[in-house]
């Protein structure tokens, strides 16, 4: 087993990433609207920790400082602009926080679905900002799609996972050996067949079901809830059924989201949209919330599932459009212990 093992997101957090849109990038539809959204989102996350953001080189980059400076952000906001990459939603791509080191896994676009080579090299062109290197790896694998507890249990779904359009040569056993070493998991707990309707991963965990430290096992699982009304009603079913089942096995106490019905404003078509999708920063929980009736009732379901952090809403309704939401968006750089 690896002496170094993958934080959990409630590990004390260095810095936060972001990825800025771009007009020629996929956020053409709505760019005004998600560029408004990433300052909201850059504004909420600074007052818990830095962040740090990628600014695309084809941004006019004394534009984005000015406007930086005129909204007298609260907290530490390091920009730089010498970064390439392809995609805004960083949590794919970006290096993924362990004890003893960065972990960098190869990014091919969630199996070849779009073009990803600039993502690809993003965490290893950031070294002089992480002070170290990452490590990289020859295994196709997004941050989005793994989360762990303090006890280095990996809740997964496995067809974003274990998918031969990632990683063709690889069975179960390989991916789960590679996931050992490389993250120091000690144990999986696998879901199966979880995939809402527009999503490109295959089924990030992050979309679906999150770990929160609490409960008598210091372990609780927050996940999108049933709802019969959804268009995905058979698969937000069949993920309580197998939630209900891990919580069982492991003891860990279960806390159900509301799923919500969301059209997209562009197009019509049925939208992702979670509320599963939040981000654990220190003592804060960044919660997107979409201007919904059911916004209110998320949030107090995440109140009770993290009783010592603070839950801070963010609007995060523009992210949809792209299939994605907050914790997507960011993603959290841990203190290594070198």
């Amino acid at each position: 087993m690896s002496h170094s093992v993958m934080l959990p997101e409630w590990a004390p957090c260095r810095a936060v990433l972001l990825a800025w849109p771009y007009p020629n990038g996929d956020w053409a539809s709505n760019y005004a609207e998600v560029v408004e959204c990433y300052w909201e989102v850059l504004s909420a996350i600074a007052r818990a920790a830095p962040v740090w953001v990628l600014v695309h080189p084809s941004l006019d980059f004394s534009t984005f400082s000015a406007e930086l400076e005129a909204r007298a952000i609260e907290g530490v906001v390091e920009v730089r602009n010498d970064i390439h990459y392809d995609d805004t939603w960083i949590r794919d791509y970006g290096p993924i926080s362990c004890s003893k080191k960065l972990m960098s896994f190869t990014f091919d676009g969630w199996g070849g679905k779009y073009c990803a080579k600039a993502d690809n090299q993003v965490a290893l062109n950031m070294a002089d900002w992480l002070l170290l290197q990452p490590r990289s790896v020859d295994f196709v694998c997004e941050g989005g799609g793994l989360e762990v507890n303090a006890e280095q249990v990996l809740l997964a779904n496995e067809e974003c996972v274990i998918d031969s359009k990632r990683n063709p040569k690889l069975q179960k056993e390989d991916v789960q050996n590679i996931l050992r070493e490389c993250l120091g998991v000690r144990e999986f707990a696998w879901l199966q067949g979880i995939c809402l309707t527009g999503d490109d991963t295959d089924g990030h965990i992050d979309t679906i079901a999150r770990f929160a430290p609490v409960g008598k096992t210091g372990c609780a699982v927050i996940y999108s809830g049933r709802n019969t009304n959804h268009h995905d009603a058979a698969i937000l079913q069949s993920l309580h059924q197998q939630i209900a089942a891990l919580t069982t096995r492991w003891g860990w106490e279960a806390f159900e989201l509301p799923t919500p019905v969301v059209l997209s404003k562009v197009d019509g078509r049925l939208l992702p949209a979670t509320y599963a999708n939040f981000l654990i920063c220190n003592d804060c929980v960044f919660a997107p919330v979409y201007h919904l009736p059911e916004d209110d009732a998320a949030i107090a379901v995440l109140e009770r599932a993290f009783p010592a952090f603070n839950v801070v809403p963010v609007y995060c309704a523009p992210l949809l459009e792209q299939h994605g939401s907050l914790h997507c968006a960011t993603m959290q750089i841990g203190t290594p212990v070198l």
